[in-house]
C-alpha cells in the first residue's frame, strides 16, 4: 500500500542544509532534487551526487528461442565518471569470474541520466532510499582468454564478435543510496537476437549471426529468477516527464528542465518471439501516446518498421528486504513519432528509443524541488518506464541502432 506524503528524518535535515550543499558534499542522510523542475524548455544544470565504483554478483543468461538457456553467476564492476556533457556519464564495465582471476568482458558504456525518486524498503514507513536511474549502452569486448576457452560456444561468445570484435549492449542502471550511507545497484544490459541487433537496413552492424540467441547480464544475481511471461504495464500515464538535451549549446549547458506529463496511456497489443521460436511470448508489443504541458507529444500509432515499443521480459527479483525488492524487469526498445516543442521549430521525428520497464520493488515516491530550497515527496505508481533515444550528436537525431549512442530526448512514464 502506498503511504501518504511523508517527511522523513532525511528530508528534515535536507530542508535545513540544502542551501549549503554542493553535489560533491551530498551526504547519506539527505534527499536531493535533481534541479530539473522548472519552466518549459528552460536551461538548467543537473544536480547529482558522486557515484562510487561498485562490484556485484551478476546473473548471465544466454536466451535461445526466447527461453533461458546457458546461465551462470559472474562478478561485474562498474566505475562511473562524469563526462563534459551535462547529465551524461561514462561507465567502465568489467565482467570476471567469481574469483576475479579471469576477465571475460570489458567495455566503456555511456549512461544518460533519466530521473530520481525515493523509496521505502518497509511498506508504510518513511522513505529510506533515493534512486537515480540512467539509460545505459555501449560495446563489450571479450578477453583473449574467453575467446580461447569458449570461442566456439555461441552461448558464451556471440558469433557476431568474430566480425565486429565486440558487441553492443543496452539497458539501464539504478544507483540507490540509503539513509545509512550504503550504495546498492540494480542493472541489466542486453544484446538481442539478429532481428533487432543485426537487422539488414536498420542497424549499424548488420548480418546473420545469432538469429535465435540473445544475451543478458542482470544484477544483483541473488534472488533473481528468469521469467519470459512477466506482463508489461497497461494503464494511464500519470507522470513523469519528457526532457531534451540541447546539443547546440556548450556541453556543460545542454540540460533542459523537464516537461511535466499532461497525460496519456499505454496498452499491450500482442506477445511474440522475434528470435525464430513460434509460440514463445518473451516479447510484448506495446502502444502508447503521451503529451506534456509544454505541448511536446510522443505516440506509436503512425510509425513504420518496428512499430511501437517492445518489452523483453527478463524476470524478477524475489527478496522483499534486499534492494530492489520484489521487482520485475523488461528491456524496452522501439520507434515512436515524437514532436519536441522545446526545439526551435518543434521538430517532429521518428526516434528509436531504448530503455527499461520495472514494476514493484520498494514503495515508490516522487521527489520534487520546491521554492525556498525544500522538497516535496508524493507517492506514485511503482510501474516505471524510462526511455532515451538512440542517436549521436550531429547526426540530426538519425537512429543509431546496434552501436554506441547518446540520447538527446528522454521519456519517463509512471503507469497507473
Amino acid at each position: 500500500m502506498k503511504t501518504q506524503p511523508t517527511t522523513s528524518a532525511c528530508t528534515l535535515l535536507l530542508v535545513a542544509l540544502l542551501a549549503l550543499l554542493i553535489p560533491s558534499q551530498v551526504g547519506a542522510t539527505t534527499f536531493i532534487p535533481d534541479n530539473l523542475d522548472g519552466p518549459c524548455c528552460g536551461q538548467t544544470v543537473v544536480n547529482l551526487p558522486t557515484f562510487p565504483t561498485l562490484t556485484l554478483q551478476t546473473k548471465y543468461v544466454c536466451w535461445n528461442n526466447c527461453n533461458p538457456g546457458l546461465s551462470g553467476t559472474v562478478l561485474t564492476t562498474f566505475a562511473p565518471s562524469p563526462s563534459p556533457a551535462c547529465g551524461i556519464f561514462f561507465n567502465s564495465m568489467t565482467v570476471t569470474n567469481l574469483s576475479g582471476a579471469l576477465t571475460a568482458w570489458t567495455g566503456n558504456l555511456v549512461m544518460t541520466y533519466s530521473r530520481t525518486w525515493v523509496e521505502s524498503s518497509i511498506p508504510g514507513a518513511a522513505p529510506d532510499h533515493q534512486v537515480w536511474r540512467f539509460i545505459m549502452n555501449g560495446d563489450l569486448q571479450p578477453s583473449t582468454a574467453l575467446i580461447g576457452g569458449f570461442g566456439g560456444n555461441a552461448c558464451v561468445v556471440a558469433p557476431c564478435v568474430g566480425t565486429y570484435n565486440r558487441f553492443h549492449v543496452q539497458g539501464y542502471i539504478d544507483y540507490a543510496l540509503d539513509c545509512a550511507g550504503n550504495w546498492s545497484v540494480a542493472f541489466a544490459v542486453d544484446h538481442d537476437c539478429d532481428s533487432f541487433e543485426h537487422n539488414n537496413g536498420f542497424t549499424c552492424r548488420p548480418g546473420n549471426f545469432h538469429p535465435t540467441r540473445s544475451y543478458t547480464w542482470v544484477g544483483p544475481a541473488a534472488g533473481f529468477v528468469c521469467d519470459t511471461t512477466v506482463p508489461t504495464a497497461t494503464g494511464n500515464l500519470s507522470c513523469d516527464a519528457f526532457r531534451t538535451f540541447d546539443f547546440s549549446m556548450p556541453l556543460s549547458q545542454i540540460c533542459q528542465f523537464e516537461q511535466p506529463l499532461l497525460g496519456g496511456g499505454i496498452q499491450n497489443t500482442n506477445e511474440y518471439c522475434p528470435c525464430l521460436a513460434a509460440g514463445a511470448t518473451q516479447y510484448k508489443a506495446q502502444q502508447f501516446d503521451a503529451g506534456t504541458i509544454c505541448q511536446s507529444t510522443a505516440n506509436t500509432t503512425t510509425v513504420g518498421p518496428w512499430e511501437g515499443l517492445t518489452g523483453k521480459s527478463i524476470g524478477f527479483w524475489t527478496d522483499p528486504a534486499v534492494y530492489p525488492g520484489r521487482e520485475t524487469l523488461h528491456i524496452e526498445r522501439g520507434h515512436t513519432s515524437y514532436t519536441d516543442n522545446c526545439t526551435p521549430v518543434g521538430l517532429m521525428s521518428r526516434p528509436y528509443f531504448i530503455g527499461v520497464q520495472t514494476q514493484g520493488g520498494f514503495t515508490t515516491a516522487k521527489i520534487t524541488g520546491v521554492a525556498g530550497g525544500g522538497i516535496s515527496i508524493t507517492p506514485v505508481s511503482d510501474r516505471l518506464i524510462d526511455l532515451g533515444n538512440a542517436t549521436f550528436p550531429g547526426m540530426m537525431s538519425a537512429p543509431r541502432i546496434g552501436k554506441l549512442s547518446i540520447s538527446d530526448k528522454m521519456i519517463q512514464f509512471n503507469v497507473d
